[in-house]
């Protein structure tokens, strides 16, 4: 299978050749970190989160989150409420920008409240406006060893 790399300046998003090593558009420095292999019609949650600003921390945390479509709470989770995020894009932006941009609010939601995760996501366009994208879920936390003992 034939996979396009690139270097994908964290600082302004530009699409940069594999071996750049600055950024064409900023001028940014470029390293094999900012490496990402580039699928036409495909992607994952990898994606770099440009407007976020985050840590290294915040960047291993999101690595770890827990977003599953699945009715049931995870073993070692509970709910800690209904959340809502959505995109916030040019509407002729697609849907692949759509969708970076509805995670970049993931994100940013559950780093800011210190969530986990969320169970039960659902994601439906806007109907008058197809590439804006709603997630509705539940909101995880990690569940306390003492909380989970005291289950029957």
């Amino acid at each position: 299978m034939k996979q396009t790399y690139y270097r994908i300046c964290s600082n302004c998003g530009n699409q940069n050749a594999a071996d750049a090593n600055f950024c064409l558009k900023c001028g940014t420095t470029l390293s094999a970190a900012d490496e990402y292999a580039l699928i036409p019609h495909a992607a994952d949650q990898t994606f770099p989160l440009i407007d976020l600003e985050l840590t290294p921390d915040e960047v291993a945390q999101t690595k770890n989150f827990k977003i599953t479509e699945d009715q049931n709470i995870p073993a070692g989770y509970r709910s800690a409420g209904l959340i809502f995020a959505e995109s916030d894009v040019a509407p002729r932006a697609g849907a692949k920008a759509a969708w970076e941009d509805l995670f970049k609010h993931v994100y940013a939601l559950l780093l800011a409240k210190g969530y986990a995760g969320v169970a039960r996501v659902s994601i439906q366009p806007e109907p008058m406006q197809p590439s804006q994208l709603c997630l509705y879920g539940e909101a995880l936390v990690v569940d306390s060893p003492s909380r989970m003992e005291a289950r029957p």
